[in-house]
């Protein structure tokens, strides 16, 4: 790989050489800031848990969080379309599924790091069910510029196209368009937004992998942005205590890492969003040997009420060899 991706100031990532074995896989080197690695071929699989009131812990739902490493690619605009480069392309992917009080969920999010400076990093989010929307935003060096290209989708509000006009019922029979309806199909992607950022930026994905290099390096804390549709977060991420944690899977001796988002001096107001509707601080539970998330936990607003919601480890696969359960 290039020195000029080596000192790229957003996020420099090595794509071409593994790291060895401690850990396998995908090494994200961030200059002077702490870096991170992503496995070759790991799968977690959790329970999502909602702590209501009266009724107690409930299963909402499943969680997977999955990571490998492959080939780039040529892409159809190449002399050879489809023909792989010899570099490597890092990838981390977060579905979850699920459904609560009414409410169903069938949400994506997936970062892919690629070998070059523009796009460096790819982010989607789309989420289906009884809500429907899809985001993506890139990152990178763009003209020598740490930036972000931000793009959502909404619905069109009144276009022409056939398949999003509706019979009126009897006796107003006359096509009509539909008005804010929650058809994913009747959604369309507006302007993209392009804007600087700030050097070191992370989005929410890499951000847990960064946790887990904090936990394996033996920090107490390290500090970033973390991009957020067209804004950031200025987060700390924060070693905290120690405890076994029982999980599905097992009994794990863990470190809790807190993820803290404060808003940048030049914003004067909003709430933070993170994995999977998740608002305000995260608390993770990591593997204190190898770094591997345990549980996941925080707060989920759900109407007037905000409930505690926590993601457990049910089965894993592809984790590094010191992610052992605790002996008893």
């Amino acid at each position: 790989m290039s020195s000029l991706l080596l000192l790229l100031p957003l996020l420099g990532a090595s794509l071409e050489d593994p790291v060895g074995d401690d850990p396998p896989g995908l090494f994200c080197d961030r200059g002077d800031a702490l870096g991170f690695a992503i496995p070759v071929d790991e799968k977690l699989e959790y329970e999502v848990i909602l702590d209501v009131a009266v009724v107690g812990e409930t299963g909402i739902g499943e969680f997977s969080l999955s990571s490998g490493v492959e080939l780039q690619r040529a892409g159809l605009g190449s002399a050879n379309p489809g023909e792989a480069s010899g570099k490597r392309v890092g990838w981390i992917r977060g579905h979850a599924v699920g459904s609560a009080l009414n409410y169903d969920l069938d949400h994506m999010i997936e970062t892919r790091i690629l070998p070059q400076a523009w796009p460096h990093v790819i982010y989607r989010d789309t989420q289906r069910g009884s809500e429907n929307r899809k985001r993506e935003l890139m990152y990178g060096e763009r003209d020598g510029q740490p930036s972000t290209w931000y793009r959502h989708d909404g619905h069109c509000g009144g276009c022409n196209r056939e398949e999003h006009m509706l019979e009126g019922a009897w006796p107003f029979t006359s096509e009509h368009h539909c008005k804010r309806c929650r058809r994913g199909e009747h959604r369309v992607w507006r302007k993209p937004t392009i804007q600087e950022a700030p050097a070191g930026s992370l989005d929410m994905l890499s951000a847990i992998f960064l946790a887990r290099s904090l936990v394996r390096e033996g920090r107490d804390s390290v500090d970033f942005s973390l991009l957020d549709k067209k804004a950031y977060w200025v987060v700390k991420l924060t070693r905290a205590g120690r405890r076994i944690i029982e999980t599905p899977a097992g009994s794990f001796e863990c470190v809790e890492v807190k993820l803290d988002p404060e808003l940048p001096p030049e914003k004067k107001e909003g709430r933070f969003r993170g994995l999977f509707g998740i608002h305000g601080s995260l608390s993770i539970w990591l593997h204190e040997a190898s770094g591997v998330p345990v549980e996941i936990g925080g707060m989920l607003p759900v109407g007037i009420l905000d409930l505690a919601m926590s993601i457990r480890l049910s089965r894993y696969h592809g984790t590094p060899e010191d992610f052992q359960p605790a002996k008893n």
